[in-house]
């Protein structure tokens, strides 16, 4: 493992890569949308140069040659490879682009740059392809996250089996419409300490700066149980997303219905 490298699967913007250089690691960004891979190119030229950033313009996919990306015309963040998301965002009122765009297996890339102290992943329906390509491999990130599925408990279950058998044993679910009013600690937990201003796009603090406590894995399950009701009604395809009765709850509850990722800890049970 390499102890000061983190990559960045699904880079978007660069949110999450600003903040991964700023505490002073090095970065492997992957981000398949060529037109988002050549502004990251632009904003970021000094930390290439500097080779503490390297992009990968791919698409993460179970092979490795040419696939089908979805640009989402109203939403850079929601491109992706599965129609199935595809088809979920134009439900939602969005018009999708087709393009082609080069794909290669996460392994490969993990055998170019080695294996990360962090693994951060959100790609839209493609996170799981990450997770199967660490099986073949014998060292393992400290920490991961992905973005979890609000589809089904089926999913949620298949996410977090596979962190399991990777041999995580600690998790944390994170709402992401919350990352806004987090901040770093200070003496810090991981890297330098910044007094970074979080955007709700990126994925916020990770490792043992992420929010919330550990839990061991059937804690997550049941407390995700609740996660996927709230959005069996209130998420994008709930019947009362975006109405009066979903703006009542979140102010019960305190925060937005939002989307979430799950925080995973290599080692010994919570």
């Amino acid at each position: 493992m390499r102890e000061n490298l983190i990559i960045d699967v699904g880079m978007h913007a660069g949110y999450d890569t600003d903040f991964y250089l700023k505490k002073g690691f090095d970065v492997v960004a992957v981000e398949a949308n060529p037109v988002l891979a050549e502004k990251a190119r632009t904003r970021f030229r000094e930390f290439i140069d500097s080779k503490r950033l390297t992009i990968y313009n791919v698409a993460i996919a179970p092979y490795e040659g040419q696939i089908d990306f979805y640009v989402n015309d109203q939403h850079d963040d929601w491109g992706t490879v599965h129609v199935g998301f595809a088809d979920r965002n134009e439900r939602l009122g969005t018009t999708n682009r087709v393009i082609q765009v080069p794909c290669m297996m996460f392994r490969r890339i993990l055998d170019e740059v080695g294996v990360p102290y962090y693994l951060k992943v959100d790609i839209e329906g493609a996170d799981t392809d990450c997770l199967r390509d660490l099986l073949g491999v014998r060292d393992r990130p400290k920490f991961v996250s992905i973005e979890a599925g609000l589809n089904s408990f089926e999913e949620t279950f298949t996410e977090l089996s596979l962190l399991w058998v990777l041999g995580y044993r600690q998790f944390k679910i994170v709402n992401q419409a919350l990352h806004n009013t987090f901040r770093c600690p200070n003496p810090p937990r991981e890297g330098k300490y910044v007094d970074h201003l979080f955007d709700i796009h990126g994925s916020g603090p990770f490792g043992e700066e992420s929010p919330g406590r550990w839990m061991g894995i059937g804690e997550t399950l049941r407390r995700y149980k609740r996660v996927l009701l709230e959005s069996r009604y209130f998420g994008a395809n709930g019947p009362l997303f975006n109405t009066p009765l979903q703006r009542a709850y979140e102010r019960l509850k305190g925060a937005p219905a939002g989307w979430y990722d799950f925080h995973a800890k290599l080692g010994d049970a919570a």
